[in-house]
């Protein structure tokens, strides 16, 4: 085992330790002609996987940056009719996926706001009857 460790470093002495590139650089000059073949398909096969998958990121970034604009288009539509809505999406990105809600509620915070005012008057109306 220490045999074929050592034919796969560098013959060479440096001061510097051995780099995995070293390694490499010195595996593959070691290699036979169909051995070189093999490694050459392999490593082709893989450029060809990576540049596809490049591709569809690009794709998938692209289509979830249109229909991101689209649902912000859209929200801005809402605003301007006015009323309450809400709006949940889900967009597959280049690096996984992204979800967006966008809710516009005035009903909500009036009733709030009424809420409110009716608990200080009835406050206020307790503590009359009380202190009177």
């Amino acid at each position: 085992m220490a045999d074929e460790n050592e034919e796969l470093a560098p013959q060479k002495q440096s001061l510097f330790d051995v780099s995995a590139d070293d390694i490499l650089d010195n595996a593959l000059r070691n290699l036979d002609d169909k051995q070189a073949r093999d490694v050459t398909k392999k490593a082709a096969d893989e450029v060809v996987r990576i540049a596809i998958e490049k591709r569809m990121a690009e794709h998938r970034s692209n289509a979830a940056q249109d229909e991101m604009r689209n649902l912000v288009h859209n929200a801005n539509l809402l605003d301007q009719r006015g009323g309450d809505y809400q709006i949940n999406s889900t967009f597959e990105t280049a690096t996984g996926t992204t979800q967006v809600q966008i809710r516009r509620s005035k009903s909500m915070t009036m009733i709030i706001i009424a809420s409110a005012i009716g608990l200080v008057l009835v406050l206020l109306i307790l503590a009359l009857v009380i202190f009177r």
